[in-house]
Order: structure tokens, then C-alpha cells, then sequence
């Protein structure tokens, strides 16, 4: 028989048993399906996790104050201020390692609040910053200008608002916005602000986790003024628990930041027994986060395979099944001429058909379970080109695989054994 005919034979069994067939390949289908949809979900929650980290900029890293272990923290489970990383220490920083470091940025007290303008509110994140934020959080300036050095030193009452809020607020209205008074509110407390620039606000979504910059768009302001108008565990505006870096080599961010962790705890945490100097760059960070759900990927993917395997036990036994039915069948084809082969083949070409088809309809199930999966978390996105070859090459290797056994028996019957069998 040539190959044509052969599949006919495998169509015409598989079709004469609809019911049948269908059950076989569900669990080609529950398999194809799991993994699909698990490795495009994983795909997409990487992807919405390095967007975020993009944000920050893949040159920045935090430099934070931890405790040496639990007994060194304070009942909050923080570091006690004593130990805090002070502005003289960054500048020399600065100074010494200028070759490392581009740009520093201080934070002061910052959190949720509101905007209320006559009628109209609108919550905020307030960040309480200094100059070199514009470049850390790539904020993307429409007018004005973004926070200055004589901000800072002079602790002004100044902001800069994202569009969002000049939306809300300000009806779109830049000129009206610019130079205007906008009332903050923070922990039922008002703050007074002068808005001196308006950036572009995007929303940025981490899976699982939501938008990292907050359903609110951030409202800038100095961090010396932070202190003055913002009540906070400290109000010492030269001390800091962390501190944001730009470097000035990303591609060496790991090897530079360790240097920078090493300097400031040989020179000023050498004798402290309770805190030391961490340096963690986002390039890190983004490698850890990485590697841990890629590795939650792998080890939830292989998971959802084992429904592949019971799967293809499924498709064995019923063509095992298939070949007790069609017993006469075989032994009248063998009469006819039909070699041993002829008959392997045949059944085979069924498995592998079975198979799939499941594979088929499982990219399919699996594609929508991908999109509304990674829709769900933000990040929507599709299947790539080789998970969807890999799980259709799967599929045919467990259809040969699993209908091996029963078509080898059904090559070996007997011929004469065959047509007696009732």
C-alpha cells in the first residue's frame, strides 16, 4: 500500500469512532494546551518585568544600610538611623569614585496622596527627590522644567505633575497649570506646591503585581522640602537608608556596584558590628527575578508535560483496543498480501494522526489560554513560533512513540489466528 491510502485507512478508523477518537486526544489536548499557555503567560510576566525594570533604567542601582542580622534592627525591623548612609559619605563617593558613578539621587518621606483643586481631585504618588531622578526614572518632560539644585538647597515648595494630573485638574490646560498652586494632600495634612513642569505619565505593569509606578501617577517634589512638610520616622535630611546611583558603565553595573559596596564598607562600615553596605543594581535584580521565574516556568511546564505522557498512555491503550476490534480486519489485509509492515503502518499513521490533531486543537486552546492569561496580568501576548513547533513535534513523537507497541502487535498477528478470531 502507498503512504496515501495508508493514512485513508488511519482517517476512516479514527472517524468511524468519533467519540472515541476525541477522548484519546484530550489528553493531547489538556497537555498541548497547559504548556502553551503556561510558557506564554511565563513569556509575557518576563517581559512586563523587565518593561518595568527599563523604567528605573538598566544603569541604576539602590545603595542601602542593612542589619548584620535580625538582633541589629529596631523593633520595627529597620535599621536604626545611627547607621544610615549620610550625604557627606555619597559626595565623596562621588569625588573618589567619579569613574563609577554618574549621578546620585536622594529620596526623603514619600507614599500615596491627593490632589484637590475646586471640584476636581485626583490621587497621586508623591516622590520626594532630588535632580537626578529625571534621568533614573526617564521622566519625558512636556513643559516647564523638572527639579533644580536651588529646589533642593533652598527646600522650595515646587512640583512637577504628569499630564494625567494636568488632565484632571487643569482641563489640559498647560499655560493655567504652569505656575499655579496645586493643593497635596498627604495623611490629611496640606502642602502647598508651585507646579514648575509637566512630564508624560505611562503606566507601566509588572505581572501579577499590577502598575510598579501605582494606579497614580508620581507628583515629584524635593526631598529638603519633604522633610519640612511631610512628617516621617527621622527629619535629619542628610541621612538616607538607601540611596539611588546612576552608573556610568551599565554593561559592567554588577562588577561596579560590588566596588562601590566594598568601598563604603571598608572606609565607614569597617567598625560598625551592627549595619553594613549593600550596592544591587537593576541588572542584577532583573537576572534574579529572571532566572527565578524561569525556573517556576520550567518546573511548572514540566508539570503540565506529565498530561502529555498520560495522554499518549491514553492513545496506546485505546489502539490497543482498536487492534482486538479490528482483528479480522488485520488478518484478512495479511490475506490479501499485506506485509507486516503494511499493517505497523498503518496504525502508527493513526496514533500520529490522533496525536496531532489533539496537538492542533491544543495550540489553539492554549493560544486563548495564553491571551486571556496575560491579558488578566497586563501584559497580553501570544505564543512564540517555537513553543507552537516544539509542542506540534511533541505531539508527533508521542503518537510514534505510544502507538509503536500496539501496531507492532497487530504486525505480528497471525494470519490464520487473525481470521478465526470472533
Amino acid at each position: 500500500m502507498d503512504l496515501l491510502e495508508t493514512i485513508k485507512l488511519s482517517v476512516e478508523g479514527i472517524r468511524t469512532n468519533k467519540m472515541r477518537s476525541f477522548l484519546t486526544m484530550l489528553g493531547i489536548i489538556i497537555g498541548i494546551a497547559s504548556v502553551i499557555g503556561i510558557t506564554t503567560i511565563g513569556s509575557s510576566m518576563t517581559k512586563s518585568v523587565n518593561q518595568a525594570f527599563d523604567t528605573i533604567g538598566n544603569s541604576s542601582a539602590y545603595i542601602m544600610v542593612e542589619g548584620k542580622n535580625p538582633d541589629d534592627l529596631d523593633g520595627q525591623g529597620l535599621v536604626y538611623p545611627d547607621d544610615f548612609i549620610t550625604k557627606d559619605m555619597m559626595e565623596d563617593v562621588q569625588k573618589s569614585q567619579g569613574d563609577l558613578v554618574e549621578e546620585v539621587v536622594y529620596q526623603g518621606p514619600e507614599g500615596p496622596g491627593v490632589i484637590r483643586q475646586d471640584k476636581n481631585q485626583v490621587k497621586i504618588n508623591i516622590q520626594s527627590t532630588s535632580p537626578g531622578a529625571a534621568k533614573t526614572d526617564k521622566v519625558k518632560l512636556l513643559a516647564g522644567r523638572f527639579l533644580n539644585q536651588e529646589d533642593v538647597k533652598k527646600s522650595k515648595n515646587v512640583a512637577v505633575i504628569s499630564d494625567k494630573v494636568l488632565d484632571k485638574i487643569y482641563k489640559g490646560d498647560v499655560t493655567k497649570a504652569l505656575g499655579s498652586e496645586v493643593k497635596v494632600y498627604k495623611d490629611g495634612e496640606l502642602i502647598v506646591l508651585t507646579v514648575v513642569g509637566i512630564y508624560h505619565y505611562e503606566k507601566v505593569n509588572v505581572a501579577l503585581l499590577g502598575d510598579v509606578k501605582g494606579e497614580t501617577s508620581t507628583l515629584y517634589m524635593p526631598y529638603t522640602t519633604a522633610f519640612k512638610e511631610i512628617p516621617s520616622d527621622y527629619d535629619d535630611e542628610d541621612i538616607f537608608q538607601y540611596v539611588l546611583i546612576s552608573l556610568k558603565n551599565p554593561g559592567q553595573a554588577e562588577e561596579d556596584s560590588q566596588a562601590l559596596a566594598d568601598y563604603l564598607n571598608q572606609k565607614y562600615f569597617a567598625n560598625n558590628s551592627r549595619a553594613q553596605v549593600r550596592v544591587s543594581s537593576v541588572v542584577s535584580e532583573m537576572k534574579q527575578v529572571g532566572s527565578t521565574m524561569a525556573g517556576v516556568q520550567t518546573a511548572v511546564a514540566a508539570i503540565a508535560g506529565i498530561a502529555l505522557i498520560v495522554g499518549g498512555i491514553g492513545v496506546m491503550n485505546i489502539l490497543l483496543v482498536s487492534v482486538t476490534e479490528r482483528t479480522r480486519e488485520i488478518g484478512i489485509r495479511k490475506a490479501l498480501g499485506a506485509t507486516k509492515n503494511d499493517i505497523r503502518k498503518q496504525f502508527i499513521i493513526e496514533s500520529v494522526i490522533l496525536c496531532s490533531i489533539g496537538g492542533v486543537f491544543g495550540i489553539l486552546l492554549g493560544t486563548l489560554l495564553g491571551l486571556v492569561g496575560s491579558g488578566l496580568i497586563g501584559a497580553r501576548s501570544l505564543p512564540s513560533i517555537f513553543s507552537v513547533l516544539v509542542a506540534v513535534g511533541f505531539s508527533m513523537v508521542i503518537g510514534v512513540f505510544f502507538g509503536y507497541y500496539p501496531a507492532n502487535k497487530a504486525a505480528k498477528l497471525d494470519p490464520i489466528d487473525a481470521l478465526r478470531y470472533e
